[in-house]
């Protein structure tokens, strides 16, 4: 087989010189356990857990918030006391309801990430099992699938409010602005231009996300070494987990529990996305080891001058 590390052809089943761990004789299987129960996974995994912890949190203290406001309102009089406590109680209920059932996507994903943990650092098999992976695929598929159906929806109402806008300008074609109209709808074709194209990022990562598991899986399960990780995917991860680090720094301010949340978020998307780079180098040294320099062992030697036929000496042949 052939380390994962250095790239050196060592025996199967054995261990490298250079100190690198064999989990698996299957060098490819080897490389999927040493990067699943890596430190790296290990913390984008507990970092990902941290911030549903967090984010399901968030939602008491927006609770609070509401608690405060409706508060305020009753002791100037502007809330009847009659509605106000059955009213906080529903708002309290259901606050909390729906921040659990809007992580439950996001626990089975952590679930996911820490059964492929367990399974990569399990020294009992040489063998991964691909439960957690089978569980991260099925939710990439329903995210795809949601935000599909929510594009389309925003696509709709989009060209649905133009219409309307121009149908609006034709009946009172006399009282209103053209120009006023057509600027609205050039505004609402901007939106819709934007609007696509932040679905269609979303389309494009979730379908990275799938054939990036797909080829995990694949390579467990027949052993078999593939590199193709997409830079577009890790790159993307990069500036989203850039992008709500700093909108959770904000955060801090107004809703601490809250950017907490986006900033675990964050830090999580980051450094899953620098396991996924180390997984492609891996595969990449197994696909391709590095050339290990052959120097001939009997060859003559260079730059002698050639003996005469007399012997080393030069004399003349005997008689």
């Amino acid at each position: 087989m052939i380390c994962p590390k250095c790239g050196r052809t060592i025996p199967d089943g054995t261990q490298c010189p250079c100190g690198a761990p064999v989990l698996s004789s299957n060098p490819a299987v080897n490389v999927i356990k040493t990067v699943g129960s890596s430190p790296k996974f290990l913390v984008a995994t507990i970092l990902y857990s941290a911030a549903i912890v967090l984010s399901i949190l968030s939602t008491f203290s927006l609770t609070s918030i509401f608690n405060d406001a409706y508060y305020y309102a009753a002791n100037f009089g502007t809330v009847d006391p009659e509605v106000f406590y059955p009213m906080m109680q529903m708002i309290e209920s259901s606050s909390v309801a729906s921040g659990i059932i809007a992580s439950i996507p996001a626990i089975l994903t952590a679930v996911g990430m820490w059964l492929f943990f367990i399974s990569c650092r399990d020294t009992q098999s040489g063998n991964v099992s691909t439960a957690g992976l089978t569980i991260c695929k099925v939710l990439a598929y329903i995210g795809l699938v949601a935000i599909c159906l929510v594009g389309a929806l925003i696509l709709i109402l989009m060209i649905v409010l133009i219409v309307a806008i121009g149908a609006v300008g034709n009946n009172s074609y006399y009282y209103t602005d053209a120009s006023a109209i057509a600027a609205a709808q050039m505004v609402f074709v901007f939106f819709i231009v934007l609007a696509a194209g932040v679905v269609a990022l979303y389309i494009a990562f979730e379908v990275c996300v799938i054939k990036v598991i797909n080829r995990v899986k694949a390579s467990a399960l027949a052993g078999t070494a593939d590199n193709r990780i997409p830079r577009f995917l890790t790159g993307y991860m990069m500036v989203i987990g850039i992008v709500s680090g700093l909108g959770g720094l904000f955060s801090l301010i107004t809703l601490p529990v809250a950017g907490l949340a986006s900033l675990a978020s964050a830090a999580a998307m980051i450094v899953m996305a620098l396991v996924l780079g180390e997984y492609r180098s891996r595969m990449t040294m197994l696909l391709f080891p590095p050339v290990q320099p052959v120097y001939p062992q009997n060859t003559p030697p260079y730059n002698v001058p050639p003996q005469q036929p007399g012997g080393p000496t030069g004399g003349s042949p005997q008689q």
